[in-house]
């Protein structure tokens, strides 16, 4: 439905009335807050302002039999979905194994907490709102991934496995940090009246944090190839190994503060930019060490895991820089 209304003028302001009908429906009255949201096309969204926060709940039924797993994966599931309280009802009797489980598995999701338990029932509350800013959640978890990234690569200069198994205990943050940021833009989604970003940023976030989910993911698999001390490695391999490391984070972190601020000129510059030593010449050279024995099978494989997982982060990065590009065009297009 849709509706007409004349500007009118108060002094220096200008008035709207909105509809009666619309207003008994949401059941406003005089002195009522509402929420004006710009939408991407310049229009402007009404919505009344939430009186009493609604609480999203959600029933799942736990059968003796079920596995961890499938409880990890469904509380996980709930968790993003935006629910506040998750009850979990045992069919008969929580096993000692379950309950551990479910234990542990809310202990590892941002913000959750059980606050009721019985022999056959465990109520779950979340207690992250749905207002936190989501781009300081972004920023947070490129600035542990970059840092994770960086200290990889001292790690691979000084071939140090045991620096690198550090980095590897990170993941569990930025994956703890990912799975908030999703819920976050889920319940933007799906709650427009409690919006504090446009859709389409939402839209933009959410294909954002899967690619920077990759990276993590690839820096985690470099960190575990980095070879030890003992094995020989020719340093006309490790050197350009090194430089092209190092260019590739410094891509992945221009594409994330191009995406962050909009900047269209480094999301280009990211996108244009040549490697001096493509990925094709390090695997050229890693064939010409094996074919000269001067490395082993295992650094062999160490290596060819490294640059894979570098290409890998190379693509992703490329990724991020269009999205960026796509959020100053929706930007300039709003205008």
């Amino acid at each position: 439905m849709s509706y007409t209304r004349k500007l009118q003028k108060i002094g220096e302001s200008l008035f709207v009335s909105l509809p009666k009908a619309w207003v008994r429906r949401v059941n406003l009255r005089q002195g009522d807050a509402v929420k004006l949201v710009e939408q991407a096309d310049g229009s402007i969204a009404v919505y009344p302002e939430t009186k009493e926060k609604n609480v999203e709940q959600t029933v799942l039924k736990v059968a003796p039999e079920e596995s961890i797993r499938s409880l990890r994966r469904r509380i996980t599931g709930a968790y993003v979905d935006g629910f506040d309280i998750i009850k979990l009802e045992a069919v008969e009797n929580f096993t000692s194994e379950q309950y551990d489980a479910i234990r542990e598995i809310t202990e590892a999701l941002f913000g959750l907490e059980i606050i009721e338990v019985t022999s056959n029932s465990i109520t779950i509350q979340c207690l992250l709102t749905k207002t936190l800013p989501i781009e300081r959640a972004i920023q947070r978890i490129h600035s542990i991934i970059r840092s994770m990234f960086s200290e990889t690569i001292s790690a691979l200069r000084e071939r140090k496995p045991e620096t690198a198994k550090d980095v590897v205990k990170r993941i569990r943050d930025v994956k703890r940090l990912s799975l908030v940021v999703h819920r976050l833009l889920r319940g933007l989604i799906l709650f427009p009246a409690e919006r504090a970003l446009k859709p389409i940023d939402s839209v933009d976030f959410l294909r954002v944090i899967d690619k920077i989910m990759e990276v993590s993911g690839a820096v985690r698999k470099i960190a575990e190839s980095i070879i030890p001390r003992e094995e020989k490695v020719p340093n006309y391999l490790l050197k350009p190994l090194l430089e092209v490391s190092s260019k590739v984070l410094e891509l992945y972190d221009w594409s994330m503060q191009a995406l962050m601020s909009k900047d269209v000129p480094l999301a280009n510059r990211v996108l244009d930019e040549k490697l001096e030593l493509s990925f094709d010449d390090l695997w050229e050279m890693l064939q010409e060490a094996e074919d000269k024995t001067e490395i082993s099978g295992l650094t062999f494989s160490y290596i060819h895991r490294i640059i894979d997982n570098l290409k890998q982060i190379h693509v992703y990065s490329l990724e991020i820089a269009e999205i960026a590009i796509d959020r100053a065009e929706e930007m300039l297009g709003s205008l």
